[in-house]
């Protein structure tokens, strides 16, 4: 599966687009990218800052840190160093990096107090710190339909598991804020952007090889295994008549990209 994925999927695309234009462009720093998946950013900023520059990356995704591993020797990128790590629990000594850099990894850690934590330990003092989310509005239009499904089938006792699921993925602005500045950052940008899916149809949507890969089992999950193939077919009739109405259907993914130093 993986030697088939891109390294720049279009998700990841916009997010990190809007990083890299934030970044603090400096030579002979040292710089970590959490949570760098199949090497965007991580690779493109190793290039773009050059070789008196150091770059660390951590990931969980042994999988995804071999294959990033043969586009370094294949590419001929010395500077950059990707390890199997937890963000919760980094391996790095205090004060060990200049720039800390995360592209929609942050939201997606098991313990978001300790990961900022361990993003303040590892800083150095005004160093700076720069994430990217999308935000808790993401395929709202998605959602609206899958909780619209659930009560017209009798299910509404799982709306608050979905509540759930979109709070635990897409973390609030006001709540982040209050953690990254509990942290002990100091926020010196927010910045508000978006791009959108779109699609023909709502089987389009649902059989789309990202959307299977990195939503449809979380969705899933939400419903015991006896009613999830008869909710997710009334949800895909339910988008086809709506791509059928808009033409196209299309699900908007807003996000912020944060700019903060170490005080």
């Amino acid at each position: 599966m993986i030697s088939a994925m891109d390294e720049l999927p279009f998700w990841s695309a916009p997010f990190g687009l809007r990083l890299l234009e934030l970044v603090d462009y400096r030579q002979g720093m040292n710089v970590l990218d959490i949570g760098f998946g199949l090497g965007f950013p991580l690779l493109e900023l190793a290039m773009r800052l050059g070789n008196s520059t150091t770059v660390y990356g951590i990931d969980t995704w042994a999988a995804a840190v071999s294959r990033v591993k043969m586009k370094i020797r294949a590419w001929k990128i010395p500077n950059v160093h990707p390890i199997v790590a937890q963000a919760e629990a980094m391996p790095f000594p205090r004060d060990s990096f200049r720039l800390v850099v995360s592209n929609n990894g942050i939201n997606n850690v098991k313990d978001l107090e300790k990961t900022l934590g361990e993003c303040y330990r590892v800083l150095e003092t005004d160093g700076q710190f720069v994430f990217t989310m999308n935000t808790d509005q993401t395929s709202a239009e998605f959602y609206s339909t899958y909780r619209e499904t659930l009560y017209e089938m009798g299910l509404q006792q799982y709306n608050g598991s979905l509540s759930m699921h979109i709070r635990k993925k897409r973390i609030p602005f006001l709540y982040l804020k209050s953690r990254v500045e509990e942290a002990g950052f100091e926020i010196h940008s927010v910045q508000e952007d978006s791009f959108a899916y779109r699609f023909a149809s709502g089987t389009a949507m649902l059989s789309h090889s990202f959307m299977k890969l990195a939503f449809m089992p979380s969705w899933a999950k939400i419903l015991p295994i006896e009613v999830r193939d008869e909710v997710f077919q009334r949800i895909e009739e339910k988008l086809n008549a709506l791509a059928h109405l808009r033409k196209p259907l299309k699900m908007d993914v807003p996000f912020i990209a944060l700019e903060c130093r170490k005080v």
